[in-house]
């Protein structure tokens, strides 16, 4: 009588796909830093100054909302 191999496993459980952690890191990240990420999407901007004023508008707001969460 011949006596089967089994397939041994070794290690801990299979780490969580690629994904699952890098939302989890995603989401740790927004309640970490806040909304203190500039806004997806494409803006245009018609010189460097305008681009420097939305720049500073959005870190400011960014900052008064962090103040009004602490």
């Amino acid at each position: 009588m011949e006596l089967k191999q089994s397939t041994r496993v070794l290690g801990g459980k299979n780490p969580r796909p690629h994904w699952d952690r890098f939302n989890r890191l995603q989401t740790s990240a927004e309640l970490v830093l806040g909304d203190a990420r500039p806004p997806k999407g494409v803006f245009r901007f018609k010189s460097w100054t305008e681009f420097n004023e939305w720049k500073m508008n959005c870190r400011t707001r960014a900052e008064s909302q962090k103040k009004a969460i602490s």
